[in-house]
């Protein structure tokens, strides 16, 4: 078994969790904080300073194990692992990168964990050169490609786990309204797992009924409640939202009502490509091998078919006229929020009552 790890990214709960989870099996224990085979830098101590804890990681390693064949030093939640690798270091982290690029003695291993890891400085190929695996954990990124698809596999497995399936409107919700943090994830899963109790699926009402009244929940509930010209509840949101006193998130808002729309033009272009005109829960179950296999990047084919159907039920409310209606409604607002040619609250108001007249 290798001896040296680096754990490292911007995801502070997977990270220190993976750091965890590393001791515990090198150990063998499920409590390796008080396992005596572990010593303990606490990097998370704010009384220590970045030198001291090099001085503590040095004489750890220079220690031989005590009352036990073997002896695991974990540096814990280091505040800034860029201490390790920058080009001018302290006489401590000299001396301590001196010797982590050496061959560790026998019956020792190491794990080090916290932000900063810089993959392209010449120290740090210096560090995997000597042995060290490394792992990156950052939180995924709503701007990332592949973001609804992690987040997705995440929520997946959370089902497989559980033994609970996720209705497919609440996947969605779910995916859209819980961040990039890890941690909120797990959280907001749990409470989900420990209010749904023993029912077998977990449905969208489950969802706006627990989930935390995060901006991005609101934004999505907002967005929603245009969409479906639901008027009061679009401008009792909106005053949730707005009360948040958040810079710049009118704009946002818009972009999100501006994109909203925008797919469900895209959409009505699918459902003409695939020659669907009134979507029903099995015409995409249903569609020929033969049509998927021509049109492999329709984005309907990529969706959960119950979601499809959904989205084609939604689109189908509207005319291509009255779409590029309400994009152009929006489009004025935006421009009205920039210029300053008003009262935002009022303009956003005047615009959910533009958008939501049936």
């Amino acid at each position: 078994m290798a001896g040296f790890y680096i754990i490292s990214g911007d995801d502070d709960f997977a990270r220190k969790r993976r750091a965890r989870e590393l001791c515990a099996e090198l150990s063998g224990s499920s409590e390796p904080e008080s396992d005596e085979a572990v010593e303990i830098i606490p990097g998370d101590d704010p009384a220590l300073k970045a030198d001291e804890l090099a001085s503590l990681f040095v004489e750890a390693l220079r220690t031989p194990p005590f009352l036990c064949d073997h002896k695991i030093i974990w540096m814990r939640h280091h505040p800034d692992l860029d201490k390790f690798a920058a080009e001018k270091q302290s006489p401590e982290y000299s001396e301590l990168f001196a010797l982590l690029t050496t061959p560790l003695p026998d019956g020792i291993q190491v794990i080090i964990d916290g932000p900063g890891l810089d993959r392209r400085r010449s120290k740090v190929k210096e560090l995997k050169n000597a042995g060290a695996e490394m792992e990156l954990l950052n939180a995924a990124k709503s701007s990332d490609k592949a973001f609804a698809e992690i987040r997705r596999e995440l929520l997946a497995n959370f089902s497989r786990t559980t033994r609970k399936r996720i209705a497919p409107d609440a996947m969605q919700y779910l995916s859209e309204v819980i961040g990039g943090d890890s941690g909120t994830l797990a959280n907001e899963l749990e409470k989900l797992n420990c209010y749904t109790g023993n029912a077998t699926e977990i449905t969208l009402a489950d969802c706006l009924a627990i989930i935390s009244r995060t901006q991005e929940a609101l934004t999505w509930e907002f967005t929603s409640a245009v969409v479906e010209s639901n008027r009061t509840k679009a401008l009792l949101t909106l005053a949730k939202l707005l009360s948040q006193r958040d810079n710049g998130m009118e704009i946002r808002m818009l972009a999100g009502l501006s994109n909203e729309y925008q797919k469900l033009i895209q959409t009505r272009l699918a459902m003409k490509q695939l020659n669907i005109t009134r979507a029903n829960p099995n015409s995409f179950s249903a569609l020929p091998q033969e049509v998927k296999e021509r049109f492999p990047d329709n984005p309907l084919l990529k969706m959960h078919p119950y979601r499809a159907f959904k989205t084609c039920e939604a689109a189908s409310r509207f005319s291509g006229n009255a779409l590029a209606v309400k994009l152009t409604a929006i489009r004025d607002a935006s421009r009205a929020l920039v210029s300053g040619g008003g009262d935002s609250r009022i303009l956003l108001e005047q615009l959910v009552c533009k958008l939501t007249v049936r």
